[in-house]
């Protein structure tokens, strides 16, 4: 069967995306204008007080990030009925003094998310603290009360761009089985019958893709900052990511404070691959200064002779070689 890539018009991870990004958390919209007053001055300044706990990037993300972003982006990806119930359900959290509301009311959702990322949520102590259940409650007041003036003022201006984006991503993919392509080269499976792209334009100028479940990942829209270069290679490394990570860095047992080595490792295996995949077409970086791409070229290229037999082995040596020459 092949496993098709799908995109997905969102409104309530638009949202999400919009809000933090018009408040110049992680990033900021280029153009708020048109929809100014979209939160007062004291709901800005509130969620910018909170900037450290919800952003993310790299692979990382802080203490509010799932509550915020990552997990309801999750729930209501395909359906976005119930997105402010689920934000009731966040603010009863501080009321009840327990995040049990959230757990026993989402628990089979948690679980799922678990599965992809079984540190998913585990911070639930943390969470339980007087400041945290506040900002949680507060939070929760302004994500709630806007979602109507998202909808009413900027949805149909995001819409368009997202259904452009999937008319392209349609037609790249129509004749391509990218996903059969990966599995074939590497022996592992996607643990998806399909492929999800979330299509959000405000995301244009954060963090590139990020991931929510094995075949489920947010993606910026075509725009001139966002062009269809990006989207005929990235979409296709993003599925490397997707299949390689339960071989690779979810085996590898390091806090998470020492993950940043693995996880540039990671992403890098996946280009390496990536690039034999799209047989050389295209060319692109991740980022020299974080993600060490020219490094890691030359260690993959040692590595690799040229047939791929053991990719989890490959990658492992690849972190112990990178450490030697950084020693």
């Amino acid at each position: 069967m092949i496993k098709t890539v799908v995109p997905i018009v969102s409104p309530a991870v638009n949202y999400l995306t919009y809000i933090q990004a018009y408040c110049g958390v992680n990033w900021k919209v280029e153009d708020t204008g048109h929809i100014e007053g979209f939160l007062s001055e004291d709901d800005c300044n509130l969620i910018q007080s909170c900037s450290a706990d919800l952003c993310f990037g790299d692979g990382s993300g802080s203490s509010l990030t799932e509550l915020f972003y990552f997990f309801p982006a999750y729930v209501f990806r395909e359906n976005s009925e119930g997105l402010n119930g689920y934000f009731t359900c966040l603010a009863q959290c501080h009321d009840a003094q327990s995040m049990s509301p959230l757990f026993d009311g989402y628990g089979h959702h948690i679980n799922r998310l678990q599965e992809y990322n079984p540190g998913s949520l585990s911070n639930r102590s943390f969470l339980e603290q007087d400041d945290m259940l506040l900002k949680i409650k507060l939070l929760s007041t302004i994500y709630k009360a806007h979602y109507h003036k998202y909808m009413q003022y900027h949805w149909d201006a995001d819409k368009a761009l997202i259904e452009r984006t999937c008319d392209y991503i349609h037609k790249i993919f129509a004749k391509n089985d990218i996903v059969g392509k990966w599995e074939d080269l590497t022996g592992f499976d996607l643990l998806a019958d399909q492929y999800q792209l979330i299509i959000v334009p405000s995301l244009q100028f954060g963090p590139c893709a990020n991931s929510l479940h094995h075949g489920v990942n947010i993606f910026p829209a075509i725009t001139e900052y966002c062009t269809e270069y990006y989207f005929d290679h990235f979409i296709s490394h993003e599925i490397g990511t997707h299949i390689l990570k339960p071989h690779t860095l979810d085996k590898v047992q390091v806090s998470e404070d020492n993950l940043r080595v693995p996880y540039v490792a990671f992403e890098n295996l996946a280009k390496h691959i990536n690039l034999k995949i799209l047989s050389n077409m295209y060319q692109y970086e991740l980022g020299e200064d974080y993600y060490r791409d020219s490094v890691f070229e030359s260690i993959y290229n040692s590595l690799d002779s040229g047939s791929i037999e053991n990719i989890s082995s490959m990658y492992f040596n690849a972190i112990d070689l990178y450490k030697i020459l950084k020693s």
